[in-house]
């Protein structure tokens, strides 16, 4: 045991230091691992179906390994720059790297799965029905919001979409309901751009992080 302590000490370690590399250690597996589950599960979640079981599932393991991920990389900076000063701004830039790769993860996720879900939607409403407008709203740079209100088998059914203008109340347009279920929400002239922004930025974003995380990880690795 005297003959360890004494190379221990000839290196330079003691044993409070050995514990904080090995703590470190831990956290970086932790926290290379949170970004391997947290990836995973944004893809089941953006391949599951829109506000379903297994996609809320997805979100809710996303999030929590996200905050286990955060919480390991906070530590592994912290005692990374006292065992090595200077060392710390490497491991922050490593973990800001990670931050970003979730981000933009979640982003590109949270895009296809919608997208998927309205063109869902689009596809199923092959019924036109005349509906009234009311209680248009101007949100700015998010365009116009309406409620329609249409009849279907003696029935009358509303729902809220964006429209071209604030139309006054009363105002009649052309929508199209799901004939199997025409008391889902009508479907007005809808365009995708801004989800295909969100998924090439998200997709964009997410391999930029990627490879800043991998080079972050390697530097210290050396």
């Amino acid at each position: 045991m005297t003959r360890i302590q004494d190379e221990i000490r000839t290196r330079g370690y003691s044993r409070s230091e050995l514990r904080a590399d090995a703590v470190r250690g831990a956290a970086r597996v932790v926290m290379r691992t949170a970004t391997l589950v947290v990836v995973v599960a944004l893809g089941v979640a953006a391949t599951a179906g829109w506000g379903t079981p297994l996609a809320l599932g997805g979100w809710t393991v996303a999030a929590v390994t996200g905050a286990v991920g955060l919480i390991a990389g906070l530590l592994r900076t912290l005692i990374g720059d006292e065992l090595a000063p200077g060392q710390g701004g490497d491991l922050f830039a490593a973990l800001i790297s990670a931050l970003l790769l979730w981000s933009f993860a979640a982003t590109l996720a949270f895009c296809l799965s919608n997208f998927f879900h309205a063109h869902a939607l689009d596809r199923r409403a092959t019924l036109k029905v005349t509906a009234t407008v009311s209680h248009c709203v101007n949100r700015g740079d998010g365009g116009s919001q309406c409620t329609y209100r249409w009849v279907a088998g003696d029935h009358t059914y509303s729902s809220q979409d964006n429209a071209e203008r604030v139309w006054p109340d009363g105002h009649r347009v052309t929508v199209r309901i799901d004939p199997a279920h025409p008391d889902r929400p009508a479907q007005v002239t809808r365009n995708y751009w801004a989800l295909w922004v969100g998924v090439a930025v998200g997709a964009l974003g997410s391999l930029v992080a990627a490879l800043m995380t991998w080079r972050a990880e390697s530097d210290l690795d050396e």
